[in-house]
């Protein structure tokens, strides 16, 4: 039985019971693997652009015997799956922006009986930014903290929601309110790090803006 850490294992847990899963950017299909071991998910698909994560993919599904129930593709981002062959989609390890690119390139996720999971690794705030634009809405998000580093991990569906631009939960996320603190801390650090940039450069509008939003963070 395959055994995830804190970071996947989270993913894992905002997958559906009973969903067909895609995992882009597989790697050694450690996702997939676990779900369908541990009867989440029927099958799956695991998907990377790279031919060697896709033969380290094929050594743990084949190593665990399922062959049968995980299909392996190779290719960039969701061209490699349809809205017909899926139920969820898991996008994780990646930058927020890259993530963004995948989605973008898929006009079919924003389909209402799709969930996406999505953990960005770095600059999340660009892709809430994007799912707040596109009709998204953020079911739940949480935060993982694994060694030295702090994970968001979201759970979202399409319900064409009007765009919003709630910059607080942009950059603080949805995260309760203990759960979040960390994080909102470390954005509001980010925060003031760019305004003083900015300020050196002679945006003061911009980065009293930024200010701001980081006194709020810090407040919440």
């Amino acid at each position: 039985m395959i055994t995830l850490d804190k970071r996947l294992s989270a993913v894992a847990a905002l997958v559906r019971q009973g969903s067909r899963l895609a995992d882009i950017g597989t790697d050694h299909a450690y996702l997939p693997v676990y779900l369908v071991q541990s009867g989440v998910c029927p099958s799956a698909i695991a998907s990377d652009i790279g031919e060697g994560p896709l033969d380290a993919a094929r050594r743990t599904i084949t190593e665990n015997g399922l062959t049968s129930e995980i299909a392996l593709r190779l290719g960039d981002g969701l061209s490699t799956v349809t809205d017909q062959e899926v139920d969820d989609v898991a996008i994780a390890g990646m930058g927020g922006e890259t993530i963004v690119a995948i989605l973008e390139a898929a006009p079919w996720v924003q389909n209402e009986g799709i969930r996406l999971i999505l953990q960005p690794m770095t600059r999340a705030e660009d892709l809430r930014r994007w799912l707040l634009h596109n009709g998204f809405t953020v079911l739940e998000e949480h935060l993982i903290r694994d060694k030295h580093h702090l994970y968001p991990v979201l759970a979202v569906e399409y319900t064409a929601a009007p765009v919003c631009e709630d910059e607080v939960a942009i950059y603080g996320g949805f995260f309760t309110a203990e759960e979040g603190r960390p994080y909102r801390q470390m954005m509001a650090e980010h925060l003031l790090r760019r305004a003083a940039g900015l300020t050196h450069s002679g945006d003061f509008v911009t980065a009293a803006r930024l200010i701001d939003l980081s006194e709020l963070l810090k407040r919440m």
